[in-house]
């Protein structure tokens, strides 16, 4: 990997941190400042850090990869402990959010930086659209939930072991 490449990929990777941040900290921009816990800055740093640490570990070995995870994730889920126990607010998004933005940083560097960004829009789209999501799992009925399963039970569990050529000697049914 050449000079250009890895600064691409690094920057790629605080991008992606940035996207997260920028939504995250859009949601608590109302609170002052020092009652945010992680936003802008916390996330374009857990995204840069995941690039560092991919970056790492392509001379040192996974081991700094996965210690890098480790120590982020023991990190933030601390401070989730105690903001949690502060506030009464036991949300894990905040968390899970941080995790994957450091994943996807490292994938950044490591892997397909197409396929990092595409999934970073896609966990911007989902923690953007909250409010959205939670009124519509409260306005489905049992019956809405059974019919979406057994819809995807019959595409994705029935058809694939369903033959593909004809079944009869006159090659009539499939």
């Amino acid at each position: 990997m050449d000079q250009e490449e890895l600064f691409r990929r690094l920057a790629v990777a605080l991008a992606i941190g940035l996207l997260v941040g920028l939504e995250r900290g859009w949601q608590t921009r109302e609170e002052s400042d020092n009652q945010r816990a992680a936003g802008l800055r916390t996330f374009a740093l857990t995204g840069l850090l995941g690039g560092i640490c991919g970056l790492l570990s392509i001379a040192s070995g996974p081991v700094v990869l996965a210690a890098g995870f480790l120590a982020l994730t023991g990190a933030i889920g601390s401070f989730s402990y105690l903001e949690a126990r502060s506030e009464q607010n036991f949300s894990a998004t905040g968390g899970v959010a941080a995790a994957l933005t450091f994943a996807l940083g490292a994938y950044a560097t490591l892997g397909n930086e197409a396929v990092a960004v595409a999934a970073a829009v896609a966990m911007a789209i989902l923690l953007a659209l909250r409010e959205s999501l939670h009124n519509w799992v409260r306005k489905l009925t049992w019956l809405e939930i059974r019919s979406a399963l057994m819809l995807l039970a019959m595409t994705f569990l029935l058809l694939p072991i369903l033959p593909n050529r004809p079944i009869d000697p006159w090659q009539v049914l499939y």
